[in-house]
This record gives structure tokens, C-alpha cells and sequence, in this order.
């Protein structure tokens, strides 16, 4: 086994909330979480790049958006995610006007297969109860499946029009 997976194997996990200084950290691991999707588009990668990162940054500052990410014992980045309190409209059943959404998970590729996602998405849940919101939704890739659904999501269906 190379050095590199030795150590990284070794290495120890925390993960913390995120704040505006690791913005870059957050950008760059939704564009890596698009490219591992199947979106190789680089133009449109800089150009969402730009978009998402003053989106994030006011929703980090208006507490709309809430996010975490997981580092190494020696600093590295091993993943994250977020959760953005997504405006919606009331519903007999629910009288908030927001949905905690889960977003734009994503794990390193070395430290894969080490519970970097599951430990994001329990400290979403713990957010979200904390602050008493009745559900947590998200869109999961196939990738991220088997993650919810062991830590109790299930799942719904969704119909889309695409008008472009």
C-alpha cells in the first residue's frame, strides 16, 4: 500500500462547523461533488463556481445556510456538506416557511469508505433537531444511497420539466 493510503488509513476524523473561511473549501468540493456526478464541463464549473460561492457566502452570513466539514488529525480536508434552509411555501401539516435541504456532500477520494458522510450528514440531523425542524430532505446520487437510507432517510419520488 503507497505511503500516502498508509497514513490516511491511520489518521484520525473531526468535523466541525464550517464558517466563511473555508468557503473556498465548500466551492471546491461541490465542484468535485458535479465532476464525480458525471459534469466535466470546465467553463460551466467556473462560471457555477462564481455563482455558488457568493450564494453560499450570503446565505453562511444570513444564517440561511449552515455547513460542516471533515479534516484529518494533520489538516487535510477529507469532506463536508451542507444544509440550507430552503424558503417554502406552508402546507396543512407544516407551518414553517423552511425546509432544511442537504446539499452538495462530497468526500475526498482518500478518505473514501471512512464514514466522512455519515459523520456530516448526524451532525445535520443534530443541527436540524436542535432547532426543531420536522424534516430533512435532500436529493441523493447513487452514490450517496445506501448512506441516507442507513441512517433512516427514505425515499420519495420527484417529477421534473426541464424548459431549456
Amino acid at each position: 500500500m503507497p505511503a500516502r493510503h498508509r497514513r490516511t488509513a491511520r489518521s484520525k476524523l473531526s468535523v466541525h462547523a464550517a464558517g466563511l473561511k473555508d468557503l473556498d473549501a465548500l466551492v471546491h468540493q461541490r465542484q468535485a461533488m458535479w465532476k464525480a456526478l458525471g459534469v466535466r464541463n470546465n467553463e460551466l464549473h467556473e462560471k457555477g463556481d462564481r455563482v455558488y460561492k457568493r450564494w453560499a457566502r450570503a446565505r453562511l452570513r444570513n444564517h440561511q445556510f449552515m455547513a460542516w466539514v471533515v479534516k484529518s488529525d494533520d489538516g487535510r480536508m477529507a469532506g463536508g456538506g451542507c444544509v440550507w434552509l430552503q424558503p417554502v411555501q406552508p402546507r396543512p401539516h407544516r407551518t414553517s416557511m423552511v425546509q432544511p435541504y442537504l446539499l452538495s456532500m462530497y468526500t475526498e477520494p482518500d478518505f473514501r469508505r471512512r464514514g466522512v458522510a455519515s459523520m456530516v450528514v448526524k451532525e445535520a440531523i443534530k443541527w436540524c433537531r436542535k432547532n426543531k425542524y420536522e424534516r430533512l430532505m435532500l436529493h441523493a446520487s447513487e452514490m450517496g444511497r445506501r448512506v441516507y437510507s442507513q441512517l433512516g432517510f427514505k425515499r420519495t419520488w420527484e417529477m421534473r420539466l426541464d424548459l431549456k
